[in-house]
């Protein structure tokens, strides 16, 4: 094997792990172990690739960027079918960040996977990102009807007057979802994230309340919809506005 051939082929190794076992990669390894040359080339591909991924570990894309991708590929298709590189770069830049998800899936995680996406959304800091902020409820209504968002036809009773930070519309996994954020009388958020029942299919719901990493959640089932209820409230303090008695 020639110097330029072992260096063409080592171009493409990945580790010991993955390749060492292949032929064609023992053979390269073997001209760069005897061949100073190809040898240090090696190694300065090596550090390459390795400060490559240190710089790729430290990004962080915004935690809704999933959800944005998908709803704009979504309004895309409602008006006319994207050109293939759109769709494809989609594609790409979805999987680069390591968020594709599984468009056809109704397994038993499928509820799962929307109770971490939505508790993803609402735990960004220091408040998630509303496409409309107002204080009225009626006004948050208004927007989600006018982009197609399901809405919560009946709330408790004590929210029904509380002011609002505002709503956005997005879409998890193709399906059309909602968010509301409601303002408590201490400074907190309660999050309101409202999907279609069908797009979590047969999974179990929980009956009772939860909690995980300093959120409090409800889950209820109304007029075909999933409704999440989500807090850094008190848990007794989230149990007094929403179970209505």
């Amino acid at each position: 094997m020639t110097r330029e051939a072992a260096k063409e082929i080592l171009s493409a190794f990945r580790s010991v792990e993955q390749d060492g076992a292949d032929p064609a990669f023992l053979e390269a390894l073997e001209v760069q172990s005897r061949d100073p040359e190809v040898k240090k080339w090696f190694e300065e591909q090596n550090e390459i690739d390795r400060m490559l991924r240190e710089k790729l570990t430290q990004i962080s894309p915004p935690e809704q960027l999933h959800f944005q991708i998908l709803g704009r590929i979504r309004r895309e298709r409602a008006r006319v079918l994207p050109p293939a590189w759109l769709a494809l770069a989609a594609v790409l830049v979805i999987g680069g960040l390591g968020l594709i998800y599984s468009l056809g899936s109704f397994g038993p995680n499928r509820f799962r996977e929307f109770r971490r996406d939505a508790l993803a959304m609402v735990s960004v800091q220091p408040a998630p990102k509303l496409d409309m902020k107002t204080p009225y409820l009626s006004e948050a209504k208004r927007f989600l009807q006018e982009h197609q968002a399901p809405i919560a036809q009946s709330l408790p009773p004590a929210l029904k007057s509380m002011s609002t930070a505002g709503c956005s519309a997005f879409f998890w996994q193709e399906h059309p979802a909602s968010l509301t954020c409601f303002k408590l009388p201490n400074g907190q958020l309660l999050h309101l994230v409202v999907i279609d029942q069908a797009a979590i299919g047969n999974g179990k719901i929980p009956a009772s309340f939860q909690s995980e990493q300093g959120w409090h959640m409800m889950f209820q089932q109304k007029d075909g919809l999933l409704l999440m209820w989500a807090s850094q409230a008190p848990m007794e303090k989230l149990k007094q506005m929403l179970v209505e008695t």
